[in-house]
C-alpha cells in the first residue's frame, strides 16, 4: 500500500502537458487546417477573378457582335433604298460602297476582278435610259469608286491592290496613276443597262457598270506582299511557312478583308471566340476574345493562325510522329475542328500505323464533304509556294 502511495505522490509531482497546456497535436492539426482555408479562400478568390473576367471579356465581345450587327443594319436599310440588294464582303469578296452608297465595288480576289457600278438618278420624268448614253453623274462616282479601293490599305503600310491593277503598257497602276487609268482604259468601257432601276426611294436610276482584271498573277502578287510576316510568324511557332501560305489561299485567297457568317475574320479566318482567342492565350498568356479590327489586320492575323497551326502540330497531336501524316491531321483539324478529328478520327482508326498514303485517303473519307476538299486544296496548293519561300 505504502508503495502504491508513493507512485502516487511521484506522479503527481511531475509536469504534465495534459495539464494546463493546449495538446501539441492540436495545435499542428489547428494551423494546418488554418492554412488550408487561406488556401482554400485564396484559390476562391482567383477563380472568382477569372470567372468575372471571362463573363467580363464575354460580354464585352457580344457587346461589340452586336454593335457590328447595329451597324450594319443601319447601313443595310439606306444602301437597300438605293440598290435591290445590301451585299456583304466574303471570305472570296472584298464588297465597299461610296458614302452615300451611290456606287458599289465588288472585288473578286479568286477570279481576279472588279466590278464598280454606280446607280445616278435619271432626270426628273424620265422613266427609261437613253440609249447611248452615260451620265456624267456615272462616270464621277465610279472613278471616285476606283480610286478608293485603289488607295484603301490592310494594316499599317499595304495596300490592299498594290501592283495588281496594272495598265495596258503592263505598268502597276497606284493611287498617283488611277485618275488618267480610269479615264483612258476603264471609263470608255462601261456598260448601261438598258432596264432602269426603281429604287425604293421612289427615284428611277440608271444603272452604270466597269469592269477590270487584276494581273494574272494576282494571287501571287498578293503572297509576296503577305510573305514577311509569313516568314516570321512561321519561324517563331515552328510551322511551314509553305504550309501558311497555303492555309490563306485557301481561307481568303489573300483577302485581308475577308469575313464569313460564322463569323471569321482576315487572312486565315480566325473565329475570335476559338482558334483566335486559343492562339492569343498561348502567345500573350492572356485569356482575351478579340475583335474584328485585331483580326483584320494582316500581321495580327497571321501572327495568331501560325500560332494556332504550332498549337495543333506541337500541343494537340504531339503524339503523333512529325511527317505528312500529322500534317494532313493539322490541316484537317484547322477546318473541322481538334475535337472532331481527336473523337471520330484518331480514336477510331490506328492513324499511327497507317501508312502515309491511307491516312490521307482515310481523312478523305471520313470527314465532311468541305472537310475533304479542304485538306486537297491545301495539299496541292503547298508546293506551289516552295521557291517564294526559299527567296
Amino acid at each position: 500500500m505504502s508503495r502504491l502511495l508513493l507512485l502516487v505522490a511521484i506522479l503527481w509531482a511531475l509536469p504534465s502537458p495534459a495539464w494546463g497546456q493546449a495538446d501539441p497535436f492540436e495545435e499542428i492539426n489547428k494551423r494546418f487546417q488554418q492554412r488550408q482555408q487561406q488556401a482554400d479562400e485564396a484559390l476562391s478568390s482567383v477563380q472568382e477573378q477569372y470567372r468575372a473576367k471571362r463573363e467580363a471579356m464575354e460580354g464585352a465581345w457580344k457587346k461589340r457582335e452586336q454593335e457590328i450587327e447595329e451597324q450594319w443594319q443601319k447601313a443595310k436599310r439606306e444602301i437597300e433604298k438605293k440598290w435591290d440588294k445590301a451585299l456583304q464582303s466574303t471570305r472570296k469578296e472584298w464588297v465597299a460602297y461610296s458614302p452615300k452608297y451611290d456606287a458599289r465595288s465588288i472585288v473578286n480576289f479568286e477570279d481576279g476582278t472588279i466590278e464598280v457600278t454606280a446607280l445616278v438618278p435619271l432626270p426628273k420624268g424620265e422613266k427609261r435610259v437613253p440609249p447611248g448614253e452615260v451620265l456624267p453623274a456615272a462616270q464621277d462616282e465610279i472613278a471616285r469608286q476606283f480610286e478608293q479601293i485603289l488607295a484603301e490599305r490592310s494594316g499599317a503600310t499595304k495596300r490592299v491592290l498594290a501592283d495588281q491593277v496594272v495598265n495596258r503598257a503592263g505598268k502597276p497602276v497606284d493611287p498617283q496613276t488611277a485618275k488618267p487609268f480610269v479615264q483612258q482604259e476603264v471609263l470608255p468601257n462601261l456598260v448601261v443597262d438598258a432596264k432602269p432601276v426603281e429604287s425604293r426611294d421612289g427615284v428611277t436610276r440608271a444603272k452604270v457598270t466597269a469592269k477590270v482584271k487584276l494581273a494574272p498573277d494576282h494571287i501571287q502578287k498578293r503572297a509576296q506582299q503577305y510573305l514577311d510576316v509569313v516568314k516570321t510568324s512561321a519561324q517563331r511557332f515552328d510551322v511551314d511557312p509553305q504550309l501558311v501560305l497555303a492555309v490563306i489561299q485557301t481561307e481568303s485567297y489573300f483577302n485581308p478583308r475577308a469575313q464569313s457568317h460564322i463569323p471569321a475574320y482576315g487572312l486565315m479566318q480566325l473565329v475570335p471566340r476559338a482558334a483566335a482567342r486559343d492562339a492569343y492565350n498561348y502567345v500573350y498568356k492572356d485569356d482575351k476574345v478579340l475583335d474584328d479590327f485585331y483580326l483584320f489586320d494582316p500581321a495580327n492575323n497571321v501572327e495568331l493562325g501560325a500560332a494556332y497551326l504550332h498549337i495543333l502540330k506541337d500541343q494537340i497531336f504531339r503524339d503523333l510522329a512529325e511527317g505528312d501524316k500529322k500534317n494532313y491531321v493539322v490541316i484537317c483539324a484547322y477546318n473541322w475542328g481538334p475535337g472532331n478529328i481527336r473523337g471520330k478520327i484518331l480514336k477510331r482508326f490506328p492513324v499511327e500505323q497507317l501508312p502515309e498514303a491511307q491516312v490521307f485517303a482515310l481523312l478523305t473519307e471520313k470527314t465532311p464533304e468541305e472537310t475533304r476538299n479542304y485538306l486537297k486544296r491545301v495539299t496541292e496548293r503547298m508546293p506551289q509556294y516552295e521557291a517564294m519561300v526559299r527567296r
